[in-house]
């Protein structure tokens, strides 16, 4: 028999017949504040299970399913859950301590409030996620699918979300200082006061995308490069704060000749004064 143990009374949680947890099917099982560090559950059917507050350091999750499970709270640092079914999901305030999510499906989960610095998340379906207020600092997105995703709130400095999808995501003060978002698809994306400065945009795509009140853009990188640039709108404030930093290739891609340019400077300076 394999036993789960409560991390701090120590009491008996659940017991599961063999000497493993890996394919095993705990489905629905309440563990809340479980120890199962290190535990073996690749492959585990975890549907709905309780793991609030559960310590699954270094826990091997691959190909798990925990669809609908409630992991609230609880400690993944060095977990691997490559592959996991995690759709609808609740992770609030998890601490993922650089576990690796690759090709994980987060499909509609709930991440509110986690910590995920460093987390590789390479590959990983978040479609409609909420990611809002989550420290994403320095995590790999590469290739991961955000599209209609909730990150804002979030810090994402130093991250990598090269080829990421962002399509229609929501990035209300989003923090992407730094961030290499290189080929990254921001189609009908709405970024509002985002932090962009020295984020890297060569070959993303901003198709029908708003910006609104967004920082840093003068200081981001490849600007000259982005792939397609077809804003439905950029506010007065933003390009009030980049209008004299910004290349003239990337003015005219804002469809602003220099002769439009010329009178918008003038425009600000007299509304300045």
């Amino acid at each position: 028999m394999t036993a789960i143990h409560h991390r701090v009374s120590g009491d008996l949680l659940v017991e599961v017949p063999g000497d493993t947890l890996a394919g095993r099917r705990l489905a629905g099982a309440k563990c809340a504040y479980a120890n199962l560090v290190n535990a073996e559950l690749s492959g585990a059917d975890l549907r709905g299970v309780d793991l609030c507050l559960a310590d699954l350091s270094g826990a091997n999750l691959d190909g798990a399913l925990l669809t609908g499970a409630d992991l609230s709270g609880a400690v993944l640092t060095g977990a691997s859950l490559h592959r996991a079914d995690l759709v609808d999901a609740k992770l609030l305030a998890v601490i993922f301590g650089r576990a690796s999510l690759r090709r994980a499906d987060l499909t509609r989960a709930a991440l509110r409030l986690s910590s995920a610095a460093g987390v590789d998340f390479s590959d990983a379906i978040l479609t409609r996620a909420d990611l809002s207020h989550a420290d994403l600092h320095g995590a790999n997105l590469t290739g991961t699918d955000l599209s209609e995703a909730s990150l804002s709130f979030s810090n994402l400095t130093d991250a990598v979300l090269r080829h990421a999808s962002l399509v229609c995501s929501v990035l209300i003060r989003t923090d992407f200082t730094g961030a290499d978002l290189s080929h990254a698809d921001f189609m009908l994306a709405a970024l509002n006061q985002a932090v962009l400065t020295r984020s890297n945009l060569a070959g993303a795509t901003f198709r029908q995308a708003v910006l609104g009140g967004c920082r840093g853009l003068e200081t981001a990188r490849g600007l000259t490069e982005i792939g397609v640039l077809e804003l439905e709108s950029l506010d007065v404030g933003t390009l009030q704060a980049s209008l004299d930093a910004l290349p003239p290739r990337m003015l005219e891609r804002f469809h602003l000749p220099p002769e439009r340019v010329a009178s918008l400077r003038a425009a600000l300076t007299l509304a300045g004064a």
